[in-house]
């Protein structure tokens, strides 16, 4: 498979399970695991906000993302990652990014 084929799927469950983590996190508070700068740590705790501040999910998101775009890249046979368009894998991650945009619009009306 060539290195741009196995990207291309990397790059499109990369944007899908961004986006799953993203809504998943909203959803249920939950996440794989929390930054607290205040506190300088990574922890799996939900740690109180007079305790240890506002916690960062988005490592979190990022890191899942990127362990299940590699699992599916390095799964994918090649002849199915050969076949995928350049306008899905740019299609894709844009519609993505859109939803959550619209999604996150409540924040500023």
């Amino acid at each position: 498979m060539t290195p741009s084929a196995r990207f291309n799927v990397f790059s499109m469950v990369f944007g899908v399970a961004y986006m799953g983590l993203f809504f998943w996190s909203e959803r249920y508070h939950t996440a794989l695991f929390r930054y607290y700068p205040v506190l300088r740590s990574f922890t799996r705790e939900d740690l109180s906000l007079e305790a240890a501040g506002p916690a960062i999910l988005w490592y979190s998101w990022l890191f899942g993302a990127a362990v299940i775009g590699l699992g599916a890249a390095l799964v994918v046979p090649r002849a199915w990652a050969e076949r995928i368009g350049q306008s899905w894998v740019w299609g894709v991650p844009t519609v993505l990014l859109l939803v959550i945009l619209v999604y996150e619009r409540r924040w500023f009306y």
